[in-house]
């Protein structure tokens, strides 16, 4: 089950997912005088914690006994993942679109 390809494979997605939370809290200070962007912020680290999750999940079948669970908690953090970036891009579209009166 743990091949050298899965395990690149989860070592990319830790990897882009670090270089993903260094550029959000990059761009989260350049923005912080904007007090609507904050939320759109938070939502995003969310889900990339969340795919930390599911890359952390990859090399542990060896270790566990139940792989069906492993497999239900990855696809969980995989759809609780996208669930919190795409809120964020809607959250972050309407926090761009604000007029000056607000």
């Amino acid at each position: 089950m743990n091949s050298p390809l899965l395990l690149g494979m989860a070592a990319l997605g830790l990897t882009f997912s670090a270089v993903a939370i260094y550029y959000t809290t990059v761009l989260k200070n350049g923005f912080a005088g904007l007090r609507r962007l904050e939320r759109p912020w938070l939502l995003l680290d969310c889900g990339v914690a969340s795919l930390i999750v599911a890359a952390l999940t990859v090399p542990w079948p060896v270790v566990s006994t139940t792989v069906a669970l492993l497999q239900l908690v990855q696809i969980v953090a995989v759809v609780v993942a996208a669930f919190f970036v795409l809120t964020a891009m809607v959250l972050m579209k309407r926090a761009w679109t604000i007029g000056e009166s607000d």
